[in-house]
């Protein structure tokens, strides 16, 4: 598998990364990129004792062009496929196996296959198909193996989306061209936000338990669903109305469950009015400050 290159974006990266890039560097060339962030515990000069390569971005430009960045250099370098992974994945050495297998197993069945994803991302399924060489569905990138011959073709992530469904984006784009995104039979471990118990009607129950994301994030997600509702509403018309209506619903627990609910309730308005718009790139300076100041109304 020395086609294939392993593709790391960080942000702040905690010392954590060192063992999982040790843990597969002897098999893979590895591109570890900083978007922009810091090294608050000196993580980058021992990457590259572990024989990585680090790209340091000057500023925090999102995902998006972090990874297109470092997906770039390992092409650059000779790679025939990439797998992207954020710093708080943890793959191993049988996963980058079944994944680059499976790759190899649709190529050779001739399917124009433009990702390869674990079946399972932590507590996430990503196909619902018993077929020996599923379509995966909403897909994560972290974990997906990316054909350089498709990346070529399909485009790199969106980097006006900045961050949050640059992947989806790359999953709707590729199926427009005639790409498939296989699931592949393994797992990949990941940490998906923070579970909380949240009391939108707080002090009254009932309490409802989800998944949370720092409140500046409801920005991308609200502008971003938007954003891709329009695009490709005529090609996806089902899968953008129910996705936009799971979200909407969700951002309605979101609003009542913030603390205070007005500011919530802006940084979503805000991200709905640039997605309406389709305006990209970072959040809006005032948005940001807003977002700092929310905190989540939840079960003691």
């Amino acid at each position: 598998m020395s086609d294939l290159a392993l593709v790391f974006s960080t942000f702040n990266p905690t010392p954590s990364l060192i063992e999982t890039v040790r843990g597969v560097a002897p098999q893979h060339p590895i591109v570890v990129v900083d978007d922009g962030g810091g090294d608050p515990h000196d993580v980058f000069p021992r990457l590259l004792d572990e024989g990585a390569r680090v790209l340091r971005r000057p500023t925090n430009d999102g995902i998006a062009a972090a990874l297109n960045a470092a997906i770039a250099v390992a092409f650059e370098d000779g790679a025939a496929a990439v797998v992207t992974f954020d710093q708080d994945s943890t793959p191993s050495p049988d996963t980058l196996r079944v994944l680059h297998a499976t790759w190899k197993q649709a190529s050779s069945a001739g399917q124009r296959v433009s990702g390869v994803v674990p079946a399972q991302f932590a507590e996430v399924r990503q196909t619902r198909s018993d077929d020996a060489l599923p379509v995966a569905r909403r897909v994560i990138q972290s974990g997906m193996l990316i054909p350089r011959e498709a990346f070529d073709s399909v485009g790199g992530f969106d980097e006006a989306l900045f961050i949050d469904l640059v992947d989806t984006d790359y999953e709707l784009r590729s199926m427009t061209l005639g790409y498939r995104i296989i699931a592949a039979p393994t797992r990949i471990d990941h940490e998906l936000g923070r579970p909380a118990p949240l009391r939108p009607f707080s002090p009254l129950p009932p309490t409802i338990s989800t998944m949370v994301s720092t409140p500046f994030r409801y920005y991308y997600r609200m502008r971003n669903r938007l954003i891709l509702t329009r695009r490709y509403l005529r090609t996806a018309p089902l899968r953008m109305v129910t996705d936009l209506a799971i979200d909407l619903a969700y951002f309605a627990l979101v609003a009542a469950s913030a603390r205070p609910r007005r500011l919530m309730a802006a940084v979503l308005f805000r991200g709905a009015v640039d997605g309406c718009l389709g305006r990209g790139g970072r959040a809006p300076a005032k948005t940001q400050v807003a977002a700092a100041r929310i905190s989540w109304s939840v079960a003691k």
